[in-house]
């Protein structure tokens, strides 16, 4: 009876240590560090922040936006006006080439605007195509982390503010960890010069 009792025991630990590990995952992203939701925007704040700041220029012939400096960017995920979910929109364009010069700092403002989905926004200097993220998942080739945003529930879009600093010259990527949504297409480039 013993040895069926500390199977048991057993189990239940082992089965306990997957759930956590997995909520984990789900919730936290890749890497589980101090990134958490900063709060959620009604619909009136997020058509506040969907704005062009200074130094900034929006070219929807070829879908790039160029940053002279340190600026803010709306990151807009998973919207709903894109050829697909797996979409990031920045200044209205869907998934843009980002282009910046050596030392300038983007704060970003992400928003989970998907209504069934959750999403994120993580910087990589790994390019596409990612067949699996799972390869990934370990922080090879992430310059950031961020936890998956909850999909928008009563007009409420969950946000992070997340600020990079981008000194090296190079080709960069953004992208969603989610899995199967950067395979998918999810994903942009970022040029810094």
């Amino acid at each position: 009876m013993n040895k069926y009792k500390t199977a048991g025991i057993i189990s239940v630990i082992l089965l306990s240590a997957v759930i956590i590990i997995s909520a984990t995952y789900f919730w936290g992203g890749y890497n589980n560090q101090s990134n958490q939701v900063s709060g959620y925007f009604s619909q009136s704040e997020l058509a506040s922040i969907n704005t062009t700041s200074p130094g900034v220029y929006v070219s929807q012939a070829n879908s790039t936006i160029y940053v002279n400096s340190s600026a803010d960017l709306p990151v807009m995920m998973g919207p709903m006006n894109a050829p697909s979910m797996y979409s990031f929109e920045i200044l209205r364009i869907i998934n843009p080439t980002i282009v910046l010069k050596a030392g300038s700092e983007v704060h970003f403002t992400v928003v989970n605007i998907d209504t069934d989905s959750y999403h994120n926004f993580v910087l990589s200097n790994s390019p596409p195509p990612y067949s699996s993220m799972g390869s990934m998942m370990g922080g090879s080739g992430f310059m950031s982390s961020m936890h998956y945003l909850p999909p928008t529930s009563s007009g409420n879009y969950a946000y992070m503010n997340m600020s990079y600093h981008f000194s090296s010259p190079g080709t960069y990527w953004y992208l969603c960890t989610y899995p199967g949504h950067a395979e998918n297409g999810m994903y942009g480039k970022i040029v810094v010069s």
